[in-house]
């Protein structure tokens, strides 16, 4: 099957421009032929939506993370793994690749705790104090919140998780793509999809705010959810954009 072809599992792989190109590359290589995979360098284009491409990561299937010394600085790529592990099943869907083993290191993982903390302290700070800028202060900061909200429960998690190989990962996700779900997660999920289901029924065409405000949700886990059904052909989409609404087939 050709890794476009619609029905592959998507695969997101996150990993940091200035350091982490070559791994990404590679395992883009390797897995292709498995998975539909997802990154920025390859799929990001001129004028898209940042924030709407990096939801994509709860969109799909699996997450794969390339963690070098420059991933854990970088306002993207953190941003990236807070959007992962707000999803309830990140810890079913992700795979981590260390290459900068410091960080499983007491004194390293403080460090980054530390630095993103000051951070989001200095942003904070200033806009309380600024003049002109607050609405772009203000998103910088509510990025650092989210960030901070989420880093601890990262950094534990990343400690607790072997590190395999490159090549293990690829073996791995390969067999995770071939063996069926059967999580609570992935229940839950059906669930949800028959209240959306309901939901869309009973009210019409609606948004993925209308949808995420019922199911107390965030957007971009609704939006994975409305993917499967889409791809169950359970609804489909009219329009685009901020227009985008949802219809049962």
């Amino acid at each position: 099957m050709n890794a476009n072809d619609n029905l592959q599992p998507t695969l997101f792989i996150s990993y940091c421009w200035n350091d982490g190109n070559v791994y990404a590359d590679e395992l883009e290589a390797q897995l292709t032929d498995y998975f539909d995979v997802k990154r920025d360098k390859s799929q990001l284009i001129v004028n898209d939506d940042i924030n709407d491409f990096m939801a994509e990561i709860a969109n799909c299937d699996y997450v794969l993370i390339v963690l070098t010394a420059g991933y854990v600085k970088s306002l993207n790529c953190m941003r990236e793994v807070a959007y992962l592990l707000q999803q309830p099943d990140w810890k079913y869907k992700s795979m981590v690749l260390v290459v900068d083993e410091t960080i499983y290191s007491t004194d390293r993982k403080i460090e980054i705790l530390n630095y993103w903390y000051l951070r989001k302290k200095k942003a904070e700070g200033e806009c309380t104090t600024a003049d002109l800028g607050k609405i772009i202060l203000e998103e910088e900061a509510s990025i650092l919140r989210d960030i901070c909200s989420q880093l601890e429960k990262f950094l534990y998690g990343i400690t607790r998780r072997k590190n395999p190989h490159m090549i293990a990962v690829v073996n791995e996700l390969v067999r995770k793509k071939n063996t069926p779900r059967t999580d609570r997660t992935e229940r839950e999920m059906s669930d949800k999809e028959r209240l959306v289901k309901e939901f869309i029924e009973k009210h019409g065409n609606v948004s993925i705010k209308e949808i995420s405000e019922q199911l107390n949700t965030t957007a971009a886990y609704t939006s994975r959810i409305l993917r499967k059904m889409q791809d169950k052909k359970i609804i489909e989409v009219v329009g685009e954009g901020r227009s985008k609404k949802y219809i049962v087939k």
